[in-house]
């Protein structure tokens, strides 16, 4: 990401203890540089950062855990991409304006990639499955729906978190079977955008989670739960969005059959839509649960039945994720837009 990077001159932020005047941030990120950032940089070609060993990663004077990327004006150009994996958030630092037309795209994408602190340490796992039931959904701004307990226990979603520091979502649990159960899937990565005059979002920022993987077809096996969305902070006195800012959850998988496999449970592809559970490859397992969207913050639980010819199920479905988290900063509202879930 060569075209995003720091020098000097520029204005002062918000005053640290202890820094030198340069700092910029009010919430869970406050960014300190030795020179204020400068430059009127706008991005134009479509471009992937790793978090952890990016060069673009610029370097603080306050000690944090982030990958910071900052100038004077950030702007990212209309159908341009700015995608980034890696267990560091990806924070963007813009001391005048940061317009995003493109799209930022700090979600798990299910069998891809995991957004950057997706899976971050300290989630509650909940109960795990056991026999061949499904897995939770992971719980993070929403709770994970359950999983479906067949030949054991259901998987029970843990508490909901309220992040004290910068972190991305939580991931489902996989199902319960000894030899091919559903894979979990992953949190939503986390993005933090920090301006001084405002953040103008026509395009969109996604950070979402993804989809439970469906149980094998070596077995009678659980299918996994969706992961939880991750985590959109917004820090700008205004913050207007004329686009899309979603970190909905992923459906839950598709428990197998004696003879057939599981389905996938769903990425999120609408923010006014759920991601769908897994359903219809197997005759014998039930379906996954819908992952949490919009004003839905808990992910749906399994199917407890079968949709197919069986009367009893022999393997139980993933349940849906839990929403992520929007917050703002600064501003007392966000203009416009579709937004999901709900911003605090």
């Amino acid at each position: 990401m060569s075209n995003l990077c720091v020098g000097g001159g520029g204005d002062g932020g918000t005053d640290v203890p202890g820094d030198n005047g340069n700092c910029y941030g009010t919430g869970l990120a406050i960014a300190c540089f030795a020179t204020p950032p400068s430059g009127n940089q706008t991005v134009s070609q479509s471009v992937v950062v790793n978090t952890e060993s990016s060069p673009q990663c610029q370097t603080l004077t306050n000690s944090t855990a982030w990958c910071v990327i900052a100038a004077q004006t950030i702007t990212i150009n209309s159908g341009v991409t700015v995608a980034a994996t890696g267990m560091r958030p990806l924070v963007l630092v813009a001391t005048e304006t940061l317009t995003v037309n493109g799209l930022i795209d700090v979600a798990s994408h299910r069998g891809v990639s995991i957004g950057p602190s997706g899976d971050a340490p300290g989630c509650s796992e909940g109960t795990p499955p056991t026999g061949t039931s499904g897995g939770a959904g992971g719980s993070f701004g929403g709770m994970g729906g359950n999983g479906a307990g067949v030949g054991g226990n259901a998987g029970t979603a843990g508490a909901t978190l309220a992040p004290t520091t910068l972190r991305g979502g939580c991931p489902g649990q996989n199902g319960a079977d000894d030899t091919a159960p559903g894979a979990r899937g992953h949190g939503g990565g986390a993005v933090y955008l920090i301006a001084n005059n405002a953040i103008m979002i026509g395009g969109v920022i996604n950070a979402s989670g993804s989809g439970g993987g469906g149980g094998g077809n070596s077995a009678n096996a659980g299918a996994g739960g969706g992961g939880s969305g991750g985590f959109i902070g917004l820090d700008a006195p205004m913050i207007s969005a004329s686009g899309v800012i979603v970190a909905n959850a992923a459906g839950g998988g598709e428990a197998s059959g004696a003879v057939s496999t599981g389905d996938f449970g769903d990425d999120p592809t609408l923010a006014t839509a759920p991601a769908l559970g897994g359903a219809g490859a197997s005759t014998f397992g039930t379906d996954g649960g819908n992952g949490a969207y919009g004003t839905m913050l808990g992910g749906q639980n399994a199917a407890t039945t079968c949709t197919g010819t069986c009367t009893t199920p022999s393997a139980g479905g993933g349940g849906g994720g839990g929403a992520g988290i929007i917050k703002r900063y600064r501003a007392t509202s966000i203009s416009g837009g579709t937004i999901s879930p709900p911003p605090t």
